[in-house]
């Protein structure tokens, strides 16, 4: 998945601002059960710790769940199917808030009593069994009681969408073993065949085609379905309730069913899903070369789910990403739409056809369904800038490692922490980084042949790092695991620094690396990659570019082309490489004087990246960072100005005093003002795709975080307007022209809002609402709108999202940390009332990450460290908290003064050079 907010460190700070040889060891398995003997048959038999043992695997799964949407519980009968390595006389698998009604073991035509266990852990259950089983193969079978949640949007759960319930299923990573009891972990890769039993009026849907429909003495339906290729647990899903369906063109090379699956009445949302899936999926055939291997494809709308899913046959989505009504539809969701359904067929391939066989492995999934996303959107739909905002999204990934405590690509899973921490930025943008500049230094064709190598290999079976990199290596001819190998198991990327050297002889840039990091953060050690770097530079009247790998601390590239100094270097030649960039010595002027307009597209972007990062290590005085921002905000290209949005961090209100917050507001009304203004807040006949895209970033910076006096007040007539008239402002400007009232509102218009929201029946309408509820600047509002989170009224799945929201702004975000602090237990607590799922508890650090003082950080620390320490990866989340304000001091420290200064002291920007892009 995506996930934007199954990756929850990179999800929430949006809110507040969706290959190497050497392979790690898999978690210690716990030693396979022995018979008990008679000495230690009263002694209670230990659970597993994480992994399951391997004397027993599944075969198959046979499931029969009786569930009615208006109630919890539900009702299971499982049947699973196993191959016996070695005799036990325990059998252990996954099963978490299952209750067991009845169990039997039989063998060889023979009942073998069962004595139900369960561990204290909760995540395990047990089955004693009366003699061992011997070598072969045996049949479980388990009749037991679980409950769909109202609270969290994991396992099985319940939603109220217009009147009507309906259960939805999320369950990677190990959330199935809450619906089934199972062996719930990638490697254990079996077929599965469902049916269910659902009250009259619902749909059951699933992986696969039904096969039967029955109608049931009390009036329901049976619905029975085709048994799935080999799958492990993570990917089943289903859902029941009273859908509608939107028949899409048939998909792909087999010409599979394909349907838009929405709540009742909705099915004309799903119109441009409809239109896009089967494009997408042709594509994707087309890359891979291999057909689609699933016998149907549905897509379902889900709300309140996080993202989205790649389940094969059911892939699931946010009902807002995926839904629009017609009238109401914008380009931009069309395109997040767009860019999530390519990840999540992309997955069809790598994580589906193909399953990592632990979860060290994620990045084979998550890696690659992100890289692959802009490849195929830049030949589906060229005009939508996919490789240039690739490299917007390597300068974002590059920002998360720079963190001591971020993770490693392929980190070690040791503990249950380890796998919910492994849904992060580096996963999902780091590894697609790397690998896209190991395309680059491969040449695409022979990295395609490598992958679709792979897929052919070990389709339908799992495989590790070292499968994929034998593939590619064979493909290349050369051994590819040096390279990967230093970025796949090494936390952190390389600052490449080049000189220019234009002595006697030949011209060479010189070569150095050390390991990048802020303001804050201490190196714990030398670290050196094996750097694939591409040098651009001027040959008289054209382009030239020399390439080498950097293995150790220095290298030296020759520029042969070029007969005397070049007028310029840039050794990062399309952005491709996972690095930091500095010039040295005189190669920096010569870039910045002459160089600049001579750069392509994603070269422009890639460099106001490396600027700020050069900015936010201390080598760089913040004040030239923000004045190439400035000059660069004036750029026609959409692109280039939303890339000059992505430096104003080093701008942020939490580096400066409260008396220099008036010319921080100036500086971003002056910079983007003019043209925010000149684009209005209503689109024209015949502009341009980009326009459009621009035209909400542009309101939002210099209305909300400017001030611009002019905006505020038509934002402001605006969202009263729309209030009333949900026509007033057009589709794509709702959140920006909302935000920008909200951020300059008054306790009337909040409790305008308050009101809108427990009336709004239309849950699209609602998160605008609570958007705008979470964006108010004066902390005495923003209090008194958090109470809305335990409004019994509204499902705290959606409300909880404005305390995040409330940490946008410096000046309330001491607000939001106390609501947490003295809610936690009423928000993440033990208690069955609870108002969010013990699984959150780790993620309510997040309100801290935006603090900027040594007081702060101790506050955090004290509060947080001992409730981290027992939350699902919390105490990783709390180090990168912990870390990043650490961070901020020390910033604001060393560049507060030449932020100010530039704040003060700046002119009118002047427009950039006319850029020539190639």
């Amino acid at each position: 998945m995506p996930n934007l907010l199954r990756a929850v460190v990179l999800s929430t700070v949006a809110l507040l601002c969706a290959c190497g040889a050497r392979q790690n060891p898999p978690a210690a398995e716990p030693a396979a059960t022995a018979p008990a003997s008679s000495s230690a048959a009263s002694a209670a038999p230990t659970p597993p710790t994480l992994r399951l043992p391997k004397d027993v695997r599944p075969n198959g799964y046979a499931v029969e769940l009786t569930l009615d949407p208006k109630v919890s519980a539900f009702q299971g009968t499982a049947s699973i199917g196993l191959d016996v390595a070695q005799p036990t006389s325990i059998v252990w698998l996954h099963g978490k808030n299952l209750t067991v009604k009845e169990a039997s073991l039989m063998q060889a035509g023979a009942t073998i009593d069962v004595t139900p266990l369960k561990s204290e852990k909760g995540d395990f259950l047990g089955f004693s069994l009366a003699k061992p089983l011997a070598v072969g193969t045996a049949k479980l079978r388990v009749v037991y009681e679980g409950a769909a949640s109202e609270k969290e949007t994991d396992g099985a759960f319940r939603v109220n969408e217009g009147g009507d319930w309906y259960v939805y299923t999320q369950f990677e990573p190990i959330d199935a073993r809450r619906v089934f009891p199972c062996f719930d972990e990638p490697e254990f890769k079996v077929p599965w065949q469902l049916t269910f039993h659902v009250p009259a009026g619902n749909v059951a849907v699933t992986n696969t085609p039904q096969l039967a429909e029955e109608a049931r003495p009390d009036g329901g339906r049976t619905y029975r379905f085709a048994r799935t290729q080999p799958l492990p647990s993570y990917l089943i899903a289903f859902g029941v309730g009273p859908f509608d369906f939107l028949a899409a063109a048939d998909s792909g090379q087999k010409k599979v069913k394909t349907r838009i699956i929405t709540p009742k009445g909705r099915a004309v949302e799903g119109t441009y899903a409809a239109k896009v899936t089967p494009e997408i999926l042709a594509a994707l055939e087309d890359y891979f070369g291999i057909p689609y291997a699933y016998e149907k494809l549905d897509v379902i709308a889900v709300p309140l789910l996080g993202g989205a899913m790649e389940h094969p046959g059911l892939v699931t989505f946010n009902s807002r990403m995926m839904l629009a009504k017609p009238e109401e539809d914008s380009l931009s969701r069309q395109r997040g739409f767009s860019d999530t359904q390519v990840h999540e067929l992309g997955h069809q391939w790598f994580g589906n056809l193909v399953t990592l066989a632990w979860w060290d492995d994620l990045w084979l999934n998550e890696s690659f369904a992100t890289w692959v996303t802009p490849r195929i959107i830049e030949t589906w739909q060229p005009s939508w800038d996919a490789p240039v905002e690739r490299v917007q999204d390597r300068s974002r990934s590059l920002d998360s490692d720079s963190l001591l405590s971020a993770r490693r690509i392929r980190q070690p899973i040791d503990t249950a922490n380890d796998i919910h921490n492994a849904f992060d930025g580096i996963t999902y943008g780091k590894g697609s980084a790397v690998l896209t500049m190991t395309e680059e230094w491969l040449g695409r064709e022979v990295f395609r042949k490598g992958i679709q190598r792979y897929l052919r290999k070990h389709a339908h079976d799992n495989a590790t790092a070292k499968d994929f990199l034998d593939a590619l290596s064979a493909e290349a001819g050369k051994d590819v695991t040096g390279v990967l190998g230093t970025f796949l198991d090494q936390g952190g990327a390389p600052l490449v620094t080049a000189s220019l050297e234009c002595g006697a002889g030949q011209p060479k840039v010189v070569l150095t690396q050390q390991r990048y990091l802020r303001l804050g953060s201490q190196a714990p050690g030398p670290q050196t990659w094996k750097v694939p770097v591409c040098v651009e530079y001027a040959a008289g009247n054209k382009d030239a570019r020399a390439c080498t790998v950097l293995e150790g601390e220095r290298a030296e590239v020759a520029l042969p082309e070029a007969k005397t100094c070049p007028a310029w270097v840039f050794p990062n030649a399309e952005g491709a490489g996972f690095f930091r960039m500095q010039l040295a010595g005189d190669a920096a002027t010569k870039l910045l004087k002459t160089g600049v307009a001579k750069l392509s597209r994603s070269e422009r972007v890639a460099l106001l990246g490396d600027v700020k990062a050069l900015a936010l290590s201390g080598a760089l005085p913040a004040s030239e960072a923000l004045a190439l921002a400035a000059r660069m905000a004036q750029d026609p290209d959409r692109v280039i100005v939303e890339s000059t949005m992505d430096m104003l961090d080093l701008s942020s209100a939490r580096l400066l005093p409260e008396a220099r917050l008036p010319d921080r507001a100036r500086f971003l009304r002056e910079t983007y003002g003019p043209r925010a203004r000149q684009l209005g807040f209503v689109s024209r006949k015949g502009e341009s795709e980009d326009t459009r895209l621009l035209r909400p970033r542009l309101v939002r910076v210099a209305g909300r975080d400017g001030a611009d006096p002019k905006i505020v007040a038509e934002a402001r007539a605006l969202s009263d307007k729309w209030l009333t008239d949900k026509r007033a402002i057009e589709p794509e400007m709702v959140d920006a022209v909302l935000a920008v009232a909200a951020a300059h509102g008054d306790a009337a218009f909040q409790q305008k809002l308050l009101t809108a929201v427990r009336a709004e029946k239309d849950r699209s309408t609602r998160q605008h609402l609570l958007g705008a509820l979470s964006g108010f600047r004066d902390p005495v509002l923003v209090k008194q709108g958090l109470s809305l989170v335990f409004d019994k009224a509204l499902d705290p799945r959606e409300t909880m999202w404005m305390v995040f929201g409330a940490t946008q702004h410096a000046g309330t975000q001491g607000v939001a940390l106390d609501f947490v602090k003295e809610n936690y237990d009423r928000l993440v607590g033990d208690s069955p009332d609870a108002l969010l799922p013990k699984d959150a508890a780790g993620r309510m650090v997040f309100v801290a990450g935006g603090f900027c003082s040594p007081e702060r950080r101790q506050e955090i620390s004290d509060f947080f460290t001992t409730r981290n320490a027992n939350a699902p990866g919390g105490p990783r989340m709390l180090a990168q908290i912990l870390e990043s304000v650490d961070q901020c001091v020390a910033l604001k420290s060393a560049q507060a003064a030449s932020i100010e200064s530039f704040l003060t002291g700046r002119g009118t920007p002047r427009p950039p050079q006319a850029p020539t892009t190639r």
